[in-house]
């Protein structure tokens, strides 16, 4: 066995360079996120095992406790969930001027198309899930008048959401996609519209969604997705570069924008997406790309 006893100063040191880097590209914000995991990183394992000598391993956990690899884990999902609430916290007020922005009004055009694809009745019971602002619950009342709940982790978008609605207003309800508050097979259908790549867990949030449709319901997303052409996909990246300039502009808050277009970048792309659907128990996978590929639809059978 080797002593880890200087272990913990060479990794704090590491750590500090790693952390004035990402401060120069990304911010305080984000700096604060990732002192806070390698932090977490360090000392937890030194205080739940202070009287065990780690033995120094090929794998990946370095020699790491299964427990403890657990607990790091967990914490890192309890830290991003606080991250990804605080950004749409800093962007609630500007969220829907940024999104026609950004998107030239087409996220409209994208959810009025999601919204003809619903074949609902009076008595359906419909979950928008990530509501936001509320615009796929607003759509869904305006043309079928059914019952709507409307669920968000933000409470300052769920107040948005709110405002926007003067009669026959959806259910809302401050919670979150990983653990939702339903019954088993109560929904006909569930709908996410841009929030799945946002989620803390996305197989747990699928088997979530899973677990509350009805044996015939549906799930639909709605979500940026990677461009099939190449070319294509060159000129969208270098749009993305100016998304943060965007952001700083015309909301003050050029990181959360940064932030928009690094979990845009790093989401599943269709068939990657497709593959979690189809763990998560759907059946049926349908996939309707739209601008091709810069948005997709994924329509999935219980």
């Amino acid at each position: 066995k080797k002593s880890i006893k200087y272990l913990p100063l060479l990794k704090i040191f590491v750590i500090i360079k790693f952390c004035k880097l990402k401060f120069k590209f990304e911010g305080t914000l984000y700096l604060n996120f990732s002192l806070t995991i390698e932090t977490f990183r360090i000392f937890f394992p030194i205080m739940r095992d202070s009287k065990k000598d780690l033995t120094t391993s090929t794998s990946g956990n370095s020699g790491m406790l299964d427990s403890n690899s657990k607990k790091i884990k967990n914490t890192k999902k309890i830290m991003k969930k606080k991250f990804v609430n605080r950004v749409f916290s800093s962007v609630s007020m500007k969220y829907d001027f940024m999104n026609d922005l950004m998107s030239i009004g087409m996220h409209r055009i994208w959810k009025e198309k999601v919204i003809s694809l619903l074949e609902i009745s009076q008595d359906s019971l419909v979950l928008d899930l990530a509501s936001g602002s509320g615009d796929i619950s607003i759509k869904i009342q305006e043309k079928f008048n059914c019952k709507c709940i409307a669920l968000d982790a933000n409470m300052e978008m769920l107040e948005i959401a709110k405002k926007k609605l003067y009669s026959s207003q959806p259910f809302y309800i401050n919670g979150n996609a990983e653990t939702l508050p339903f019954k088993k097979t109560i929904f006909d259908y569930v709908i996410v519209s841009f929030g799945l790549r946002n989620f803390n867990d996305i197989p747990k949030s699928l088997e979530q969604i899973h677990r509350v449709l009805k044996k015939t319901g549906t799930f639909i997303c709605l979500e940026f997705s990677e461009v099939n052409s190449p070319f294509f996909r060159k000129i969208l990246k270098t749009y993305f570069k100016a998304i943060p300039k965007l952001g700083l502009l015309f909301a003050n808050n050029k990181f959360a924008y940064e932030y928009l277009v690094e979990s845009i970048l790093n989401f599943p792309n269709q068939i990657q997406l497709t593959k979690k659907l189809t763990q998560a128990g759907f059946k049926n996978v349908k996939v309707i790309d739209i601008i091709d590929g810069v948005a997709a639809i994924h329509i999935s059978k219980k």
